[in-house]
């Protein structure tokens, strides 16, 4: 009887550490904070072209407008996408070497309600 009165003692105190320890990585994430989390572009070298691809995970607390600007020598394409709460965009565009004047890419992300870009990267690709 007393063996099973120690181990119920240690389970339960077990119990009480591991309730500490995930209030206390709780405590460590603020609530305010709007994590958004996206990738840095990436750039596919395909066959006949270069695929830039970037994704965009929302994880913030309400759906959230992202505009994404694309500058390929002097030509501007520029799309704005509604990312819900807790879902995931991923923007794809496709570049050909006929459209390559200058080997230079411009890539820029802005949120909503945010004046300066997330993201703002200037490529420079191997037209060779």
């Amino acid at each position: 009887m007393k063996y099973q009165s120690k181990l119920r003692l240690i389970f339960i105190l077990s119990l009480v550490a591991l309730a500490g320890v995930f209030i206390a990585t709780i405590s460590f994430i603020s609530p305010g904070q709007d994590f958004d989390n996206s990738s840095k572009v990436q750039i596919i070298d395909g066959e006949d072209e270069w695929i830039l691809q970037y994704d965009v995970l929302n994880s913030g607390q309400r759906d959230t407008t992202y505009s994404i600007q694309v500058t390929i020598d002097s030509e501007i394409y520029k799309i704005s996408t509604v990312v819900e709460q807790g879902k995931s965009y991923s923007y794809i565009r496709h570049v050909y070497p006929e459209q390559l004047l200058s080997d230079e890419i411009n890539f820029v992300v802005y949120k909503e309600g945010i004046n300066e870009p997330i993201e703002n990267v200037t490529y420079h690709i191997d037209i060779n």
